[in-house]
């Protein structure tokens, strides 16, 4: 199994188990923030314009995000490209809880809207820079230690 595949896997797994509200453990509810991922594939030779394109539009859109409370964290990692592993560029937005995750929608509709999000066109369409391998992956904390 490619490691995309079995990381895709694993993540649905977690997913279920989180959500649901039990653990392996037998915990009746892991209580930590919750983690959306996506995994994304940029197309030959576009993760430089893709990268820079999440900085302004993806990034400035959750900086809005977090000083309104939406979200208290976000990680965009790059990786060399490599066909064997397949991912190169992992998205990951954190929420406080599932509550918070589960308004994600209407809150980012408010901010793409509002006149303190300002759009980057970037030089081609989203669809020519990237695909997403697995999308909106949701993974609760369950073991948390505060950054420094």
């Amino acid at each position: 199994m490619r490691s995309s595949h079995l990381f895709a896997a694993l993540c649905s797994t977690l997913l279920l188990g989180c959500l649901s509200g039990r653990a392996d453990s037998g915990a009746s509810e892991p209580g930590g923030s919750v983690w959306a991922v996506d995994l994304v594939r940029t197309l030959p030779g576009r993760q430089t314009e893709y990268l820079r394109s999440i900085e302004a539009n993806w990034a400035g859109a959750r900086d809005i995000a977090r000083e309104r409370g939406v979200v208290l964290s976000y990680r965009a990692l790059a990786a060399v490209p490599d066909e064997e592993r397949g991912w190169d560029v992992l998205l990951m937005t954190e929420y406080a809880d599932t509550e918070s995750w589960e308004r994600r929608e209407e809150a980012f509709q408010e901010i793409f809207a509002s006149p303190e999000f300002v759009r980057v066109p970037p030089t081609r369409p989203s669809a020519e820079l990237r695909e997403f391998l697995s999308s909106g992956v949701v993974l609760q904390a369950v073991v948390e230690r505060p950054g420094r």
